[in-house]
């Protein structure tokens, strides 16, 4: 099948006509057959997101009865950032190439993978190997191959799931990251590796005015992030997670979707589908804080939820503890950790953010975090507690 493409003046009328039904009185009807469990369409679901007439708390409740029965079922991973060097220029994040404020840190090989052994002690089984983007040439071809060399190292200490969050890759590159990596007969990569590219907004006017449009600058094509998970695909990669920086477009609405459209292009390639909804969050040099409110986050969370079940929806200790009690309900994936270099100890981390990509709200030991929902009853794949067994 051809690989992604969005066309933003279809998506803004999918969402002017998602607005006119969300005021509507047939939303009603909607929102009731979202409770009996009935597949809605995307400008449908864009509708009950917009609407004023359906509360949050209903929201809420369809997305629960969407999850699977029992306590929550969740999946695990921590982000360890193999470096925060990046030549990319957008301006609400502190690895920028531009921010003199940032204290730029590496981790050589020896450290990744002390990092890891730390990590896989703590009981981790899934984590997520990432660094900044880099500008075509010798040392973007030194930071794959490092990247690549931390998957190596991943895998081979017996984690199960890595996701992988260095930039938009060309083919050749993939070749690179994943030479060492076990394949099937027909291509197709053994193990779980998730390819990580959020694209922050679908909006390409909102992306340039904040990713920037300088062809130099590597993260400034739209267009080639947008279908790098095409490529990842055609490498044999079998996994993807989207993702929206909620906070930079205030259209909301025009993100869920553009994001539900990607999503049902991912599932019909035949990947495994992780969405990401992280909040803008300050950083280092930069003059912005949070992103949108916690009503509309709350109801974004469960219309993906409910309205795309069979992706994993990914929230993060960008979140303060109230609101993850909230959302894990709903969602498929809670990930802890810390957004600094190399930044684990046998017991906790470092989160200055002097030194990091960005802030976080929970800085509690990864135990704390995950321990609080296995004692409410919650399962989690992928982390090995104290008499619990970890689940591929």
């Amino acid at each position: 099948m051809g690989w992604f493409h969005l066309e933003g003046a279809e998506v803004a009328a999918a969402r002017r006509r998602a607005l006119t039904l969300a005021t509507s009185a047939g939303v009603a009807d909607l929102a009731a057959r979202a409770q009996t469990g009935s597949d809605l369409t995307d400008e449908e679901l864009a509708a009950l997101f917009l609407s004023p007439r359906i509360a949050t708390e209903a929201l809420i409740a369809v997305a629960g009865r969407r999850r699977p029965p029992g306590g929550p079922r969740l999946e695990t991973f921590s982000p360890l950032y193999i470096t925060n060097e990046c030549d990319a220029e957008c301006r609400m994040c502190g690895m920028r190439r531009t921010n003199a404020a940032l204290v730029r840190e590496a981790a050589d090989a020896a450290t990744v993978e002390a990092q890891l052994e730390i990590l896989h002690r703590r009981g981790l089984r899934g984590v997520a190997i990432l660094s900044g983007e880099y500008h075509h040439g010798v040392f973007r071809r030194t930071m794959i191959a490092r990247a690549a060399h931390a998957v190596g190292a991943a895998l081979s200490r017996g984690f199960t799931h890595v996701l992988i969050n260095i930039g938009a890759l060309e083919a050749d590159e993939y070749g690179v990251l994943l030479a060492a990596v076990p394949h099937a007969a027909d291509g197709t990569v053994e193990p779980q590796l998730t390819m990580c590219t959020f694209q922050e907004t679908y909006s390409p006017e909102v992306y340039g005015r904040f990713m920037g449009t300088n062809p130099e600058n590597p993260r400034s094509d739209f267009e080639r992030r947008l279908t790098n998970f095409d490529r990842a695909r055609e490498a044999g990669m079998w996994a993807a997670n989207p993702g929206v920086l909620l906070g930079l477009n205030p259209d909301v609405a025009y993100e869920l979707l553009a994001l539900l459209a990607h999503v049902r292009h991912l599932d019909a390639r035949g990947m495994a589908v992780y969405v990401s909804l992280p909040r803008l969050r300050k950083a280092s040099g930069t003059p912005y804080g949070q992103g949108i409110d916690d009503d509309t986050f709350t109801r974004l969370v469960a219309v993906l939820s409910f309205g795309r079940p069979g992706a994993k929806v990914v929230i993060s200790t960008r979140e303060s503890p109230g609101m993850q009690r909230r959302l894990v309900p709903m969602i498929g994936v809670l990930t802890p950790g810390s957004p600094g270099v190399a930044p684990y100890t046998e017991t906790g981390a470092r989160f200055e953010v002097e030194a990091s990509q960005f802030e976080v709200l929970d800085h509690r030991p990864i135990e704390a975090i995950l321990g609080e929902f296995l004692a409410a009853g919650a399962t989690i794949d992928r982390f090995e507690a104290a008499g619990r067994t970890i689940r591929p």
